[in-house]
């Protein structure tokens, strides 16, 4: 028997109570496991003497009720869910010293910390693998904030964010988006075209230029300087899961270079932007930010809501028609063709 550590009683069986044991947690009659929980992410916050909210937003510990309110979680894949207790400050107590307890102790929490800044991607996001021609390629996005971030060995990160916000309507190519390698600034250019044949999105730097084109109704070709460096396919609707994790799996991305750089670019368009047909749209919803320091943020009223990453494999983690860009969160550059079901009808 796992001890317990926080625990709601009620004389009605159909009330929806709340336990936290050293092996999960229980929500009425659904208990998720300690594995698919962020404990690195709440127990880095809960040291600082703050509680992780929804799209990264936090609060002080001490606004939280000394009885009846909402406590966020948050899961492996980004999603925070609020839980309603009937004891907020205590229930966010107990499950903040499981979390350091589970992650080794504050010394490990701060070495998670330190690696995650070093990365610049904080803890709450989802980290997901890809094999690469140097080593292990680090997948981040959440496109409710309209952020990616891709890096792995022996080449510069490459990140895309939206300043001002992610805007169809814009006259600038790049539609609000920038695209940054290392230290650099690249040309992003998004043309989707009537002619499919036509519809490219282009990055450029000094004396390099990659274009993503259209090879079939599901593929893309990673061009870099007019040479293909790798090609990208749509992953089916219905792919297949790694028991081991509630993430999807990232797009199927096949080499043709063993460059690293062109390794951590192809990742980025499989993350970032439409393929085979929706080739030439970014996978965002149009919208604007607010931003801090030139990176997005969730504002403080995201804090105690539903925050859904949609990179999970199962409905704790997706909204309604969400899958991980390829349903209506990926907006024009993922409707088409997706699964829309919000079960998690496809990685990146």
């Amino acid at each position: 028997m796992s001890q317990v550590l926080y625990s709601e009683r009620s004389w009605n069986p159909l009330s929806r109570t709340v336990e936290l044991t050293e092996a999960g947690l229980r929500r009425g009659g659904r208990t998720t496991p300690l594995g698919e929980l962020n404990l690195a992410a709440m127990a880095e916050a809960f040291l600082r003497d703050r509680w992780l909210g929804g799209g990264g937003a936090e609060r002080p510990r001490e606004r939280l009720a000394n009885g009846p309110g909402v406590v966020p979680v948050t899961r492996v894949t980004g999603t925070a869910t609020p839980v309603r207790v009937r004891q907020a400050a205590e229930f966010a107590d107990r499950l903040g010293e499981l979390a350091v307890r589970q992650c080794g102790g504050p010394d490990q929490v701060a070495a998670l910390a330190a690696r995650a800044r070093a990365e610049g991607v904080p803890l709450w996001m989802a980290r997901r693998f890809a094999p690469g021609p140097a080593g292990p390629i680090a997948v981040c996005v959440d496109r409710r904030l309209v952020c990616v971030d891709v890096w792995g060995p022996y080449a510069p990160a490459v990140r895309i964010r939206a300043p001002h916000g992610y805007r169809l309507d814009s006259a600038d190519p790049s539609q609000g988006l920038r695209l940054t390698v290392g230290d650099g600034t690249a040309q992003l250019a998004l043309r989707k075209k009537l002619r499919k044949s036509k519809s490219v999105v282009e990055v450029r730097l000094p004396g390099q230029h990659w274009v993503l084109r259209r090879e079939n109704a599901v593929s893309s070709w990673l061009l870099r300087d007019e040479r293909r460096v790798a090609l990208l396919t749509r992953p089916p609707r219905r792919p297949t899961l790694d028991p081991t994790t509630v993430l999807l799996p990232l797009a199927p991305v096949r080499y043709e270079s063993s460059d690293p750089l062109d390794a951590v670019m192809a990742h980025v368009c499989a993350v970032a932007f439409g393929l085979g047909d929706t080739t030439g749209r970014a996978r965002f919803r149009a919208r604007r930010h607010p931003m801090d320091d030139g990176d997005p943020i969730a504002v403080d009223a995201d804090w105690d809501r539903p925050w859904f990453s949609n990179l999970g494999s199962g409905s704790d983690d997706n909204e309604p028609g969400g899958s991980d860009g390829w349903g209506s969160d990926g907006g024009d550059g993922g409707d088409s063709g997706g699964s829309g079901d919000g079960g998690g009808g496809g990685g990146d």
